[in-house]
């Protein structure tokens, strides 16, 4: 009789929170809003810089990254044995935005078109956005905890 050979020992692949669809599109809104508020801060750091037009991340950005996001992302075989087929996940989003300029309602004699209320009331609605992402990310982790979770633990 032979001996049996060992198998080699493999690492389990871990689940990363970017894996689950929901969690990686919340990571995103979470991302977005985050670079926003940088965004509308320089702004209002810079209210009293002759010439300076306030700068803005559009809602159109975060949705074509979001759009690129779905439309790319395959997912096919992990090849876990050497007899596998490869398989890969693709995910779409790229992640970076493009701040544009984007003046408000008026613009003083020296040229600059920052107005605080403006950038106060954007900084507020953004915000309120990220902290609902935030609450859904960590309500969602929550359930998966809950359910990775045995009975009666």
């Amino acid at each position: 009789m032979r001996a049996r050979m060992a198998a080699p020992k493999r690492e389990a692949k871990r689940m990363r929170p970017d894996d689950i669809p929901v969690l990686g599109i919340l990571r995103q809104a979470l991302g977005y809003h985050s670079d926003r508020q940088r965004v509308i801060a320089e702004n209002v750091a810079n209210a009293n810089t002759p010439g300076y037009v306030p700068d803005d991340i559009p809602q159109s950005e975060f949705e074509r990254a979001l759009s690129g996001a779905q439309t790319t992302r395959r997912v096919t075989l992990n090849a876990t044995e050497s007899g596998h087929i490869q398989g890969r996940v693709n995910s779409g989003g790229s992640g970076a935005w493009r701040a544009m300029a984007a003046p408000d309602s008026e613009t003083t004699i020296n040229g600059n078109a920052v107005v605080l209320e403006e950038q106060m009331v954007r900084s507020g609605e953004n915000r309120m956005r990220f902290e609902t992402a935030l609450g859904l990310y960590q309500k969602s982790l929550s359930l998966i905890r809950m359910a990775a979770r045995g009975p009666g633990a």
